[in-house]
C-alpha cells in the first residue's frame, strides 16, 4: 500500500509541474514557424496568443510588460489609451460595447440623432417622418405627443377611427390595415366574407387569429390577448386527464401543479401540495452535516459535547487527528482537513473521479457554449479561438467578435420594411408601403433586399439604400410565401408556397423558376439556406410537424426533427457553429441542433417572452427573434438562452414578421463553381449537397416545363407534359393526384352540369388547392400563419385569390392586390 500512496504522490506532483516539464523537454535549438512566437523557454505558441492577458508559455514571456506596452495597433486597430499596447478593430469603436480595459473606445461618441432624425425621449432615433403618424415608433410614445390634427387627403386617402391615413384603395379588400380594423366594417360589397374564421372555429378578439374548438380552454393562451381561457368562456370546461382545472375552472398543465410557482390565477395550483420536503444539504465550509438533514456549526465539532442526535460530532478517536499530514490522505492533489476527517479537492481544470481521491482533467470544450467558435482542450484547462474574421473580446476570451461591420437588423413589418442598428439606438425605413410584406432575406454583396408580400401574391426586390425603387421578380396572384431564402452564391431566390404547397427557387430576375420540392408537403414555413455546402432547409407545421433538409438541387431529402415540436415557424442557420435554430410557437421554446439533427439542445423555454415567436436569427453569441404577442424584438445568449432584453420597446411594432441580421459574415465568401459556362448546363446550375468529400459540387435542372436530357447537362421541352394556357391566371401543378372525397365528387357533378369548359375550370381549381386540405384557411392577415387545425376535411368558399387581368411581369405601376372571386380550399 506505501508503494501505491507514493505512486499517486508522485503522479500528482508531475501533474502540477506539467508546464515547466514541457518546457525543459523542448529542446532550445526548435525553431518556431511565421506565424508563431518564441518563448523563452524556447516553446512556439501562435503569434496571436502573444499579449492577449493569459500566459500561454509556461515561464510567462508571452506577456512580459516590455514586450506587451512596446506593442503598436495596425492602421485597421484603435490604440486604447490605457499604455497596456492594447489594441481593437476600428469597427468595435463607439459600438455600445467598452473593448477597451479604460473603455477607451467608447470615449467621444456622438451620441446624438442625424439631423434627419427625431431624437425620442428614450434616446433612439427614428426618422422624422414617424413623428406624427399615429404609430408609436419611439416605444414612449414621444413621437405621437403634442400633435396637430393634419386631415388626411379626400380623394387617395381614408381617416380610421384614430385619425391615421391609409390607402382608399385598401378599404374593404378584407385586410383590415386600420389599426382598429375600422377600414373593414360597414362594408357591403367585399369579395369575400368579413369574418375569416369558419363554422367550428374560434375567432380571438384581434380578428386576426382563428383557433380550432378543440384549442380553447385547454390551459394555454393561442389567443393574442389569452381570450381563449377567459374564465367566462371556460366555466363549464372539463380538463383533460393531463390537465389541472384551476379554481376560476381554467386548465393548466398538469406538470405546472406544485413547482412553487402559482401558474393558475388563483394559485389553487399550489395550494395542498403535500410534495416531500426538499432534503436539507449542509454548507460543508461551515457546517457538519449530522445526518438525517440536521446542521451544526462547525465550531461545535469536536468541542467534547455531543449536539449531533447520536453524538456523530465526537467521533471516538477521529477528533484533533489531522489525516492530510500522512501521505497527503490520499489525496492526488488537495487535502482539506476537517474537524472530523478530511476531503480531496482537485485543481482548476479537473475533478474527482469516482475514488473521490484521484483527479482527472475535464473535457471543457465538450460544454456546449464555453467557448464561441473554436475550443481546445488542454490537461488541466482549455483554450478558445476564433474563426477567420473574427477576435476573442478582450473582456472575455471564450466570447468572439466580428472583427469588421455593424450588424443591424431588417425587419418585415407589414406595411414597411425597417432597418434597426445594434450598436445604437436607431431605427430606419427601407422600404415604405408594403401592404402585407412577410419574409425577407437580403445580398449584402450587391446591397438587395428581397422580400414576399402575400396579400398582392408577389416577391419583389429593391436596392437597400432606395427601397422604394422596387420591380417585381415573381408576378402577383403567381405566389403565396411566407418563407423565403436567397443563395447568394449561385444568385437564386428559394421560397415555400403554400397554396401549392410546393418549394421553389427562381433567379433574380424572376424569368426561370423550378418546382424542386412537391411531394408530401402539407404547410411549409421557414426555409434558410447554405450554399457553401449545398444545403437547403425548412419547417413544415401541418399535420405532422418536422423540420427537413434537402440539396439546394432538391435531392437527399431528410427529416432532421420530428419529434417535440408543433409550431416549428422560423428557422435559422449558424453557419459557423454549423446548426440549425428554430422558435416554436406551441411550446413556446427556442432549441438548435446540428445540421443533422443531431446533439438537440432547447435554449429556452418561456411563456413571456415567446408567447407567440415568429422569426429568429443569430449573429456571433445571441439569437434575435420576434413576438407576435409583445410586438417587439427580442435578444439572448444563443448557448444559454440567458440575457433575454428587448431590442424594440415592448409593444412597439405592429405585425413584426420576419428578421435577419445584416451583416457581411451572415453571408460568407464562397466558390460558384457555376460561374465557368454556367457548369456547362443548359439552363439552371445549381449546388449540389456535400455528402462526402466526392460529391459533385453541382447539379444541372431544367425550368418547370423542360426535363433534363440523359447527358446531365441539357434540358428539352417535355412533351409529357401537356400544359394549359394561362389566361386566367390559374395554376396547375405536378404534385400526385390524391383519391377524390365526398366532396370533390359534388365539384365535378355540378360543373359536369355546366358545360366542358367549366369542368376543366373546376378541375384546376382543385388541382391548384388540393394539396392544401388539411388547411382551414390561406394565408393572409385576417388569417394568418398562426393556424391551428385537427381537422383533415375539406372547405370550400369563396375569396379573393385570382388577378383581375394579366400583369405585366416587370411592371412595378400595378402592383396592388386587384380582388376576384375563386374557389378556395379551406
Amino acid at each position: 500500500m506505501g508503494y501505491i500512496w507514493c505512486l499517486l504522490f508522485v503522479t500528482s506532483w508531475l501533474h502540477t509541474q506539467s508546464h515547466s516539464l514541457e518546457a525543459v523537454s523542448v529542446p532550445n535549438e526548435a525553431t518556431c514557424s511565421a506565424d508563431q512566437f518564441r518563448c523563452s523557454n524556447g516553446n512556439c505558441i501562435s503569434n496571436k496568443w502573444r499579449c492577449d492577458q493569459e500566459n500561454d508559455c509556461s515561464d510567462g514571456s508571452d506577456e512580459a510588460p516590455s514586450l506587451c506596452k512596446a506593442r503598436t495597433c495596425s492602421p485597421d486597430e484603435f490604440a486604447c489609451k490605457s499604455g497596456e499596447g492594447e489594441c481593437v478593430p476600428l469597427a468595435w469603436m463607439c459600438d455600445q460595447s467598452k473593448d477597451c480595459s479604460d473603455g477607451s473606445d467608447e470615449h467621444s461618441c456622438n451620441q446624438t440623432c442625424r439631423s434627419d432624425e427625431y431624437t425620442c425621449g428614450n434616446g433612439r432615433c427614428i426618422q422624422k417622418r414617424w413623428v406624427c403618424d399615429h404609430d408609436d415608433d419611439c416605444g414612449d410614445g414621444s413621437d405621437e405627443h403634442d400633435c396637430p390634427v393634419v386631415p388626411c387627403d379626400e380623394v387617395a386617402e381614408h381617416m380610421c377611427s384614430n385619425g391615421a391615413c391609409i390607402a382608399k384603395r385598401w378599404v374593404c379588400d378584407g385586410d383590415p390595415d386600420c389599426a382598429d380594423g375600422s377600414d373593414e366594417r360597414s362594408c357591403a360589397n367585399v369579395t369575400k366574407t368579413v369574418t375569416p374564421c369558419l363554422i367550428h372555429e374560434y375567432q380571438c378578439k384581434d380578428r386576426i387569429t382563428c383557433l380550432h374548438q378543440n384549442w380553447l380552454c385547454d390551459g394555454d393562451r393561442d389567443c393574442p390577448d389569452g381570450d381563449d381561457e377567459h374564465t367566462a368562456s371556460c366555466k363549464n370546461i372539463s380538463c383533460r386527464p393531463d390537465q389541472f382545472q384551476c379554481g376560476d375552472r381554467s386548465c393548466i398543465a398538469g406538470h405546472l401543479t406544485c413547482n412553487g410557482q402559482a401558474d393558475c390565477a388563483d394559485g389553487s395550483d399550489e395550494k395542498s401540495c403535500q410534495l416531500a420536503a426538499k432534503p436539507i444539504s449542509c454548507n460543508a465550509t461551515r457546517e457538519f452535516d449530522c445526518g438525517g438533514g440536521q446542521c451544526i456549526p462547525l465550531s461545535k465539532v469536536c468541542d467534547k459535547r455531543k449536539d449531533c442526535p447520536d453524538g456523530e460530532d465526537e467521533p471516538a478517536g477521529k477528533c484533533g487527528i489531522n489525516e492530510c499530514a500522512n501521505k497527503n490522505g490520499g489525496c492526488m492533489h488537495h487535502c482539506v482537513d476537517l474537524a472530523v476527517g478530511h476531503r480531496c479537492e482537485c485543481h482548476q481544470g479537473y475533478r474527482l473521479a469516482g475514488d473521490a481521491r484521484s483527479c482527472v482533467d475535464v473535457n471543457e470544450c465538450e460544454q456546449p457554449g464555453v467557448c464561441s467558435q473554436l475550443c481546445a482542450n488542454e490537461v488541466g484547462g482549455f483554450k478558445c479561438e476564433c474563426e477567420a474574421g473574427y477576435m476573442r473580446d478582450p473582456r472575455n476570451h471564450t466570447r468572439c467578435k466580428a472583427t469588421e461591420g455593424h450588424a443591424s437588423l431588417l425587419l418585415a413589418r407589414r406595411h414597411d420594411i425597417r432597418k434597426i442598428a445594434l450598436d445604437h439606438m436607431e431605427m430606419t425605413s427601407i422600404v415604405n408601403s408594403t401592404k402585407s410584406a412577410t419574409a425577407l432575406d437580403f445580398v449584402f454583396r450587391t446591397g438587395m433586399i428581397f422580400w414576399s408580400d402575400v396579400t398582392t401574391q408577389s416577391i419583389y426586390k429593391a436596392p437597400i439604400d432606395e427601397g422604394n425603387e422596387k420591380t417585381v421578380v415573381l408576378k402577383k396572384s403567381s405566389v403565396t410565401s411566407d418563407g423565403l431564402a436567397v443563395d447568394w452564391i449561385y444568385n437564386h431566390v428559394y421560397f415555400t408556397d403554400t397554396h401549392k404547397c410546393t418549394i421553389e427557387l427562381t433567379n433574380f430576375d424572376g424569368n426561370m423558376g423550378k418546382v424542386l420540392i412537391e411531394d408530401e408537403l402539407d404547410i411549409p414555413r421557414s426555409i434558410a439556406l447554405d450554399p457553401i455546402e449545398g444545403w437547403m432547409y425548412w419547417s413544415d407545421w401541418g399535420a405532422s410537424p418536422r423540420i427537413e433538409r434537402a440539396g439546394m438541387d432538391g435531392s437527399h431529402r431528410t427529416t432532421i426533427i420530428n419529434y417535440d415540436v408543433k409550431w416549428p415557424n422560423g428557422i435559422t442557420l449558424d453557419l459557423v457553429l454549423k446548426r440549425i435554430y428554430w422558435v416554436d410557437g406551441k411550446l413556446n421554446i427556442i432549441s438548435s441542433a446540428n445540421y443533422d439533427g443531431s446533439q438537440r439542445r432547447q435554449i429556452l423555454y418561456s411563456t413571456e417572452y415567446l408567447r407567440h415567436p415568429f422569426s429568429i436569427s443569430t449573429f456571433e453569441d445571441y439569437i434575435y427573434w420576434t413576438d407576435w404577442d409583445k410586438q417587439t424584438v427580442f435578444k439572448a445568449n444563443k448557448f444559454t438562452g440567458e440575457g433575454v432584453e428587448p431590442i424594440t420597446a415592448v409593444h412597439m411594432l405592429q405585425h413584426p414578421m420576419v428578421i435577419h441580421v445584416y451583416h457581411p459574415y451572415r453571408q460568407p465568401d464562397g466558390i460558384n463553381h457555376c460561374q465557368s459556362v454556367n457548369g456547362h448546363c443548359s439552363h439552371l446550375c445549381l449546388p449540389a449537397p456535400r455528402i462526402n468529400e466526392r460529391s459533385p459540387r453541382i447539379s444541372c435542372a431544367c425550368p418547370t416545363g423542360l426535363k433534363l436530357m440523359t447527358d446531365g447537362l441539357m434540358c428539352v421541352e417535355d412533351l409529357a407534359e401537356h400544359p394549359v394556357k394561362n389566361n386566367t391566371h390559374v395554376e396547375q401543378t405536378t404534385a400526385p393526384s390524391p383519391q377524390p372525397d365526398s366532396g370533390f365528387i359534388a365539384l365535378v357533378v355540378i360543373a359536369s352540369l355546366s358545360g366542358t369548359a367549366v369542368l376543366l375550370s373546376v378541375l384546376l381549381l382543385i388541382g391548384y388547392r388540393y394539396c392544401s386540405k388539411r388547411r382551414i384557411n390561406s394565408i393572409n392577415f385576417e388569417n394568418p400563419i398562426y393556424r391551428k387545425t385537427t381537422t383533415t376535411e375539406d372547405h370550400f368558399s369563396l375569396r379573393k385569390n385570382l388577378p383581375a387581368r394579366i400583369y405585366d411581369h416587370t411592371s412595378v405601376m400595378d402592383e396592388e392586390y386587384s380582388p376576384v372571386i375563386g374557389i378556395s380550399s379551406y
